[in-house]
């Protein structure tokens, strides 16, 4: 039964990405370490593939790696990489079929209160900088700071998670590759007074949805995570994300170690 699970949202995962249009910000994987004590420390590697058709053919990826320690109660340290990237079968500029690849890499810390016992509910929050690179009909770098609080609830068999983070977006290095004005103005790179991506912040709004399930140390995870401008956006962007992984965590694999002796 588990496994009709894993592949129906597996299928769904793949389904809801394979559309794509031309871009310039999508959500990263938020990640969501429901610590409970100190002394934990937890890995996630997750990530989608999937191909497109009709006028957008090719092959597109996610990919998330995050990790977490928590070396006292209560404080919480997170560190996430993120990367994306497209490469379209008949690359054409014009129509928004161009190749892209983006990386992001991050750090925060927080503070978490956990509370029950088999069951445990878990609020935390956590703040954090991070920066990464576009390439793509242009290339630039972006700066991000993220506000992220959480509420979720952690058991040896099932954990569930709700995140709302803020990202407040900074554009720099831009690079217009030899691209015209009309085709800047037409992306939306540039307003008709000549500003520029570069020149102003942006806020979003990301929920995301976090299950996971399996045996203990050993989870496998599903996420969502959607983004909503808050601030004007005149560019594209893609307002979700959506991966499969798995979840491990070093102290409960430490405590079933333990158990054998």
């Amino acid at each position: 039964m588990k496994q009709k699970y894993i592949l129906f949202f597996s299928m769904i995962i793949l389904v809801a990405g394979s559309s794509c249009n031309r871009y310039y910000y999508k959500p990263n994987g938020v990640n969501a370490p429901l610590f409970t004590d100190g002394g934990q420390a937890h890995l996630n590697v997750a990530g989608s593939i999937g191909g497109n058709s009709g006028d957008y053919e090719g092959n597109r990826y996610v990919f998330d790696l995050q990790g977490s320690v928590s070396p006292i109660k209560h404080l919480g340290i997170i560190a996430n990489y993120s990367t994306y990237g497209y490469t379209p079968d008949n690359p054409d500029a014009m129509n928004g079929n161009v190749e892209g690849k983006a990386h992001l890499l991050e750090f925060g810390v927080g503070g978490y209160y956990a509370k029950g016992n088999k069951f445990k509910m878990v609020t935390d929050c956590y703040v954090g900088y991070g920066t990464g690179q576009i390439r793509s009909d242009v290339d630039m770098r972006m700066k991000r700071f993220f506000i992220q609080p959480g509420i979720g609830v952690r058991s040896p068999a099932f954990d569930a998670v709700f995140n709302l983070r803020f990202i407040n977006l900074k554009y720099d290095n831009f690079n217009a590759k030899g691209m015209s004005n009309d085709y800047l103005l037409q992306q939306n790179l540039i307003n008709s007074s000549g500003r520029r991506i570069d020149n102003s912040n942006y806020t979003f709004v990301e929920p995301s949805f976090t299950v996971r399930a399996g045996y203990k140390f050993l989870k496998v995870q599903l996420q969502m995570v959607f983004a909503q401008e808050i601030t004007g956006v005149a560019w594209h962007y893609n307002p979700s994300r959506y991966t499969v992984g798995l979840y491990f965590s070093l102290e409960d694999a430490i405590a079933e170690a333990m158990k054998g002796r």
